[in-house]
């Protein structure tokens, strides 16, 4: 069998920011000129001095500067975005091709050893992705030190009636209170231990499933990613596209539609298409998953009112954030 060679990747619309780049110089060197010409006395004020003559220059400047920071890394981002695209339609491919057509155990070996390296790729180009846009687009300052102390839920939020239990007078005696679990603890939580030798996430994972809306929300992650890992979903291999902290607002808010549609960003194909066919063809997988959706829903509208932004961020990040994205997509609960 025959190397696969490395996809070419389609940049659409390639140059586009050099163009657009090249007319906001233009515009900007317009105003420029049309300022010292129009304005009297403005070129004798400029040069009147070496400060004023630096000032002028840096107030000309600057902005092209920006201008051509902005289309150099935007440019970037575009081709590597194309390139991870490229790998992953290939990944799906060659999945595809290992499932419809019966192989020998030695092309097997080959077609899987070429799978892995063209998996490794894409996992290099995500990074690559990931930080040119954090050192461009943080590059004002870096993100404030998490707090350690905030509670991750303001208010315990409201638990859903249950009519099969009578309300009992019964008086119970006061006990000690009990410290509200923190917004790093949170996050912690979410994400679940990494492994057995995890003990500082199996005692975040304790407290957590103390908190009664929690426990619950952890406790339907759990069960769906159980589910999930059936059929060799795992949420470590996603690497889905972050939405802005807006959108996450937007969404406990109660927006739907165009405004969350960010939330979807899952593009492992093969994930969505196995999720999609679970939920439509597996009833108690379909019923998990609507759980897990309406438990997730219910603790981010808590959670959002105490988050900083920097915070809603690393919840995204965690396993079982990554899971709500992937299910809601599946769902279209983002539609």
């Amino acid at each position: 069998m025959a190397d696969l060679k490395s996809p070419q990747p389609v940049v659409k619309n390639e140059g586009a920011e050099v163009r657009i780049a090249l007319a906001l110089t233009m515009i900007w060197l317009l105003i420029c000129a049309l300022y010292v010409l129009g304005v009297p006395n403005a070129l004798e004020a400029s040069t009147r001095s070496l400060l004023a003559l630096l000032l002028t220059f840096s107030i000309m400047f600057f902005p092209l500067t920006i201008i051509w920071t902005v289309a150099y890394v935007a440019g970037n981002v575009r081709r590597v975005r194309a390139e991870s695209e490229g790998l992953r339609r290939t990944l799906d491919e060659i999945r595809v091709s290992m499932a419809a057509q019966p192989k020998s155990q030695d092309k097997t070996k080959e077609l899987q050893r070429q799978l892995d390296e063209i998996a490794t790729m894409t996992l290099q180009t995500d990074v690559r992705v990931t930080e040119l846009s954090n050192h461009t687009f943080k590059a004002q300052g870096d993100n404030p030190p998490p707090r350690t102390n905030a509670a991750a839920l303001g208010e315990t939020v409201e638990p859903e009636p249950d009519l099969s239990q009578s309300k009992l007078p019964l008086a119970t005696p006061d006990g000690p209170e009990r410290m509200p679990i923190t917004i790093v603890e949170f996050i912690k939580a979410l994400n679940f231990p990494d492994n057995a030798e995890d003990k500082e996430g199996f005692r975040v994972l304790r407290r957590a499933f103390e908190e009664r809306d929690l426990g619950r929300l952890l406790q339907a992650s759990q069960d769906i990613l159980t589910l999930l890992s059936q059929d060799g979903i795992y949420m470590d291999d996603l690497r889905p596209d972050q939405p802005r902290p807006a959108v996450w607002r937007k969404f406990a808010a109660g927006k739907r539609g165009t405004d969350v549609s960010a939330l979807g960003g899952i593009r492992d194909r093969s994930a969505l298409t196995l999720a999609k066919t679970r939920m439509k063809n597996d009833p108690v997988f379909r019923d998990a998953a609507h759980h897990f959706l309406r438990r997730f829903d219910q603790v981010l509208v808590a959670f959002e009112e105490q988050a900083e932004d920097n915070e809603l961020l690393e919840m995204a990040q965690t396993r079982s954030a990554r899971a709500f994205m992937l299910l809601g997509k599946a769902a279209g609960s983002f539609d």
